[in-house]
């Protein structure tokens, strides 16, 4: 098709596309925004004037278009099928492309998922019998119940996601009865005499500090003072005892680490240490637990179980969910963990506030939106953005400083800043003169799509976690995509570029997704007065995910920035740090956890990103109170009792929560828990035995070497592969008796045997 036809006939592109350049929106996530700015309102227009509107449009191309189709029409059915592999990769892609966010899905949408990352090699009846095949095996479960806020009609989980759940309960089951008190109580006692926690937050205390359970949960509203309890809680644990706060974003877990005085990880960076150095006198503090997804959760347990730690989850199931699949905290108080509840928020601090968070709490939004300070309706998504906007610019410095504005989507949150920084611009806010710098923005790919050479676009840069020796490719360092390729036996490849001109083919599928960043390159422009937010974590720097601070200085690239979190100054060179954007508005998502005096919330109706969850967490931000802006208050009060955001859960659209609670698991699998309770003894007499070993070792061995420490090193890397070596002979020794049984049973037919009854995965 020639180029200048499709520019001729995209006008709506084209309006698109100039809106994103005047907002400085780039990528296909962020121009949605400018998809709904410009959108007018349909009229109807029957076919016929259609067709002559785009035959008149056509002009001299006309007789070429009509003659394609002719040609299309004539070559009808002459589809060359796709091989077995082919369609089966295009099916297993839909299968876990979707898997990635949602327990269970619709079968319409694994189709069209698998067709839509495959155009132009499989069609629909080539990837159909795949997916049935699937089903036939029992490995894809057809589901009947509802599950989250959405009835599935044609619902369908994997039997791999099941047993994910099941094994939440397993871990329940297994934590019970399993651990030491965290206090006695009269440390309990003389922490309780000292502090100011009112009666629900006492008992809460109380109960987590005594229990001999190993997992427990805290479920507390919004502002209910989970933090304050967890340093009472340090406060009052037994000496030796070393509690740890946990969190799936860095800005979270930071927040629990300062209000308990305790040492503080992300989740990813916790579980991929895989529990090294955690034993029975550990304390898990997972704080918000909600956003949690079942992967995260399994890692966890794994640690807690190997380990004898134990694990705090402190969550609100009203709030943001996970972004992964599932709502494991939300199930394993279903399935049975043992939960203490917090029901009285201490955040908000005037009547009308605390009002609108009980009522949108119980789902009564109409009267949750009537208690907040103002609620705003405009129809055009744009003009919505330039009152909020207005309305910030208006409040003296202080109130601006105390007053967040939050959105749904980074699409919003980009226009949002963009208006901000033309307002304080015309009252002399920010510098006169800017920097245009180039800034990396995540591009936001699965791990699915990262391991497909298909997905990546030239002009993306990629940042790997670890050194790839057979390329050349070197750890934490910038490669450009310049485009894609295929090896000698087909296999599509991706070309990538090094900063010194080196082209670099790479193949997707030899690395390991989560060592793979993929970013889209911006621009942005930034001048002195401005405020900007890290938007990565970077460690070189000591700078969190969604950190804010203002920029006190600007000399070309090389910013000076007061960070908000100490007040620090310092000074970054963004010519080489690039992971950042202005930071004016926040996401809902990453402002979790967080308290401000005041928020300004935009919910424009039709946002897929509003629901119950996300209205619930935004105005539970403020302690005195929250302005809303929407299309139109009925219809989003109706969306909100519509869509709670709620995750899906396979147990719960199998129909099976009732048969999967502790309670039920525990008289079927009886023996098989008590033989891995007493496991567990085992492996965790052995682990304390090696850790009291090499303390004993440490201190009785003199000072070694340099020439030591190599041949140690040396000798146990020859240790490691003599026992890697001897596990392959082993196998293979196992192979061959495995086969000579099975011929010599083939001989003889079997007796009829009772099927056994599958356990949980361990």
């Amino acid at each position: 098709m020639p180029g200048e036809l499709i520019e001729q006939f995209s006008r709506r592109a084209e309006a698109i596309e100039d809106h994103a350049r005047e907002h400085g929106l780039v990528g296909q996530k962020a121009q949605r925004a400018s998809f709904y700015a410009t959108r007018k309102a349909k009229v109807k227009v029957g076919e016929q004037e259609l067709t002559a509107q785009w035959h008149q449009r056509a002009e001299e191309r006309l007789k070429t278009l009509l003659d394609m189709a002719a040609t299309s029409q004539k070559l009808e059915g002459q589809h060359v099928p796709p091989t077995q592999r082919e369609a089966s990769r295009a099916a297993l892609f839909g299968l876990r492309q979707l898997e990635i966010t949602e327990a269970v899905n619709n079968l319409g949408d694994i189709l069209r998922t698998g067709l839509a990352a495959h155009v132009g090699e499989v069609r629909l009846d080539d990837i159909r019998p795949r997916v049935e095949e699937h089903e036939v095996m029992r490995k894809l479960l057809p589901t009947h119940e509802q599950t989250g806020d959405r009835v599935l009609t044609r619902g369908r989980t994997t039997h791999k996601s099941w047993r994910q759940e099941l094994a939440l309960t397993q871990h329940i089951a297994l934590g019970l009865d399993d651990a030491r008190p965290i206090a006695s109580s009269d440390r309990l006692l003389a922490v309780l005499e000292g502090t100011n926690l009112n009666g629900q937050q006492q008992r809460a205390l109380v109960e987590t500090a005594l229990t001999r359970d190993r997992i427990t949960g805290i479920h507390g509203v919004a502002g209910s003072g989970k933090s304050t309890l967890v340093r009472a809680l340090g406060e009052a644990a037994e000496p030796g005892t070393t509690l740890i706060a946990l969190a799936p974003t860095s800005s979270a877990a930071a927040e629990l680490g300062a209000k308990a005085n305790i040492q503080f990880h992300t989740v990813a960076s916790f579980v991929a240490r895989g529990g090294q150095g955690i034993t029975d006198r550990h304390v898990l503090v997972l704080d918000e637990a909600g956003q949690l997804g079942n992967r995260q959760a399994r890692r966890l347990l794994d640690i807690s179980r190997a380990t004898g730690a134990r694990l705090l989850l402190l969550g609100d199931e009203k709030q943001t969910g996970a972004i992964e699949q599932g709502k494991p905290f939300w199930l394993m108080r279903r399935l049975g963990l043992p939960t203490v509840e917090l029901t009285e928020a201490v955040r908000q601090e005037t009547k009308s506030i605390k009002a609108a968070v009980t009522q949108a709490r119980a789902g009564n939004f109409a009267e949750a939106l009537a208690k907040l300070d103002s609620v705003s309706t405009i129809a055009d998504n744009e003009k919505m953005a330039e009152q909020v906007v207005n309305a910030w610019i208006r409040l003296k410095p202080d109130s601006r400083t105390g007053t967040n504005i939050l959105v749904l989507d980074n699409a919003t949150r980009l226009i949002v800043n963009s208006k901000i920084r033309e307002a304080l611009r015309n009252e002399s806010g920010l510098a006169a003169e800017d920097s245009r710098l180039s800034i990396l923005s995540p591009a936001g790919m699965t791990d699915i799509e990262k391991h497909m050479a298909r997905f990546y676009r030239a002009g993306q840069v990629l940042r790997f976690d670890r050194e790839i020796a057979g390329l050349g490719v070197a750890r934490h360092a910038d490669y450009r995509v310049v485009g894609l390729g295929r090896e000698a036996n087909g296999r599509q490849i991706v070309r990538l570029v090094d900063e010194n001109g080196s082209t670099i083919r790479w193949d997707p599928q030899t690395a390991r997704a989560r060592h793979i960043n993929v970013f889209n390159p911006e621009n942005r422009d930034l001048a002195e007065g401005d405020r900007i937010q890290w938007r990565l974590v970077n460690r070189e720097l000591d700078l969190r995910n969604a950190e804010r601070g203002t920029v006190e200085r600007l000399d070309g690239a090389l910013a000076t920035i007061r960070w908000d979190r100490d007040s620090r100054v310092q000074q970054v060179d963004l010519s080489e740090h690039k992971t950042w954007d202005h930071g004016y508005a926040e996401t809902v998502y990453s402002a979790q956890s967080k308290t401000y005096p005041r928020v300004f919330v935009l919910a424009p109706v039709e946002s897929p990103l509003v629901n119950a969850q996300n209205f619930y967490t935004a105005i539970t931000r403020a302690q005195f109170g929250a302005r809303l802006w929407t299309n139109n208050v009925e219809a989003l009060v109706s969306k909100l009792e519509r869509q709670s955001g709620e995750k899906t859960s396979s147990s719960e659209g199998l129909g099976r929560m009732k048969a999967d609670r502790i309670d039920a698991f525990s008289r079927r699998q009886g023996t098989h828990l008590a033989h891995l309770k007493a496991e567990l003894e085992r492996m965790r007499a052995e682990r304390r035995d090696r850790a009291l070993a090499r303390q004993l070792d440490r201190r009785e061995r003199p000072p070694r070497s340099a020439g030591e420490h190599l041949a140690e090193g040396a000798r146990s890397v020859a240790q490691v592969l003599d026992r890697f070596l001897e596990g392959i002979l082993d196998r293979a020794r196992v192979g061959r008796d495995t086969t000579a049984a099975q011929l010599s049973r083939s001989r003889t037919p079997p007796a009829p045997q009772p099927e056994p009854t599958r356990g949980p995965e361990r």
